[in-house]
């Protein structure tokens, strides 16, 4: 344990927000200036905080400062991820996964997701004057704004399903869990490492379901020992929980309730999953006592 343990994983977090907001401000004074009559608007009246979303999903400003942050984030995690491992000191795990770890994975993040179906709809049962109520409402009204952008769907989709899975698992599983798990035992660098992602959505209700989806991550990352692994189930919960596999086959009502139940049937398979995949931890642990 050493200060790095602890510095390198807040510095990684504060510098992806960094570049993500910085790439969101100048792309949005870009949109400003080449809509003048914007720009005019604003200043003569009021500038709030709803004023100001409603500019970012019609410059599209969200989905082109996410993809320029991952165009410089990515190569930067991966130049200090092989900094460190010219140093004999690799945080990337990359061991071979077999097929029954790859299917127990996918099933995993399936069953987290189904999971995450549970918790939302119990959100969406409380009274929308209550605490949870209003901040559920409001992370609705926000979702609800986003799914109205105008980019390309082929933009949102490198993006969203593709290039943030890739840089978020590079932050998350490859150097902040790579560095806790120098200093810790498995278990408190996996729970740090699904605590530390459920904060840097800086949302409680995202935060909230995050919590489920990083816990199978970093759990199958501990068991696979291979990057690629979280990767593809990142991958994955995005174009299902993002509603991207509903939006790409055009599912009516009936479809919708078809997919959830299929993934309400998942929250037991991600189960056994899980089992099947620490069950062979222990049998590696014991073979190397």
């Amino acid at each position: 344990m050493s200060v790095r343990t602890f510095l390198t994983p807040i510095l990684f977090m504060v510098l992806h927000h960094l570049v993500l907001n910085l790439a969101s401000v100048i792309l949005m004074f870009a949109h400003l200036a080449s809509h003048p009559e914007l720009g005019q608007s604003l200043l003569q009246n009021s500038i709030d905080s709803e004023t100001l979303t409603k500019i970012l999903v019609e410059g599209n400003i969200m989905t082109w400062a996410s993809l320029s942050a991952m165009i410089v984030l990515i190569p930067l995690y991966l130049a200090y991820l092989y900094y460190w491992k010219k140093k004999d000191q690799s945080l990337l795990l990359t061991e071979r996964a077999h097929v029954k770890q790859w299917g127990s994975a996918l099933a995993i993040i399936l069953g987290a997701t189904g999971l995450t179906q549970l918790w939302m709809a119990l959100l969406s049962s409380f009274d929308p004057m209550s605490f949870l109520g209003h901040k559920f409402q409001d992370y609705l009204d926000k979702v609800a704004l986003f799914d109205g952008r105008t980019a390309t769907i082929a933009l949102e989709l490198v993006v969203t399903v593709f290039l943030v899975p890739i840089g978020e698992e590079l932050l998350f599983r490859g150097i902040i869990q790579g560095e806790l798990r120098r200093a810790f035992r498995p278990f408190v660098s996996v729970i740090g490492t699904t605590l530390l992602f459920a904060l840097f959505h800086l949302d409680l209700i995202q935060g909230s379901y995050v919590l489920i989806a990083g816990f199978a991550l970093s759990a199958a990352y501990h068991f696979t020992r291979q990057i690629f692994v979280p990767i593809a189930m990142h991958i994955l919960f995005n174009f299902v929980g993002s509603g991207w596999l509903s939006r790409l086959i055009g599912a009516d009502e009936t479809t919708e309730v078809g997919i959830i139940i299929g993934l309400y049937a998942f929250i037991l398979v991600g189960a056994f999953g899980y089992y099947y995949l620490w069950r062979e931890q222990k049998k590696k642990d014991t073979v190397q006592v």
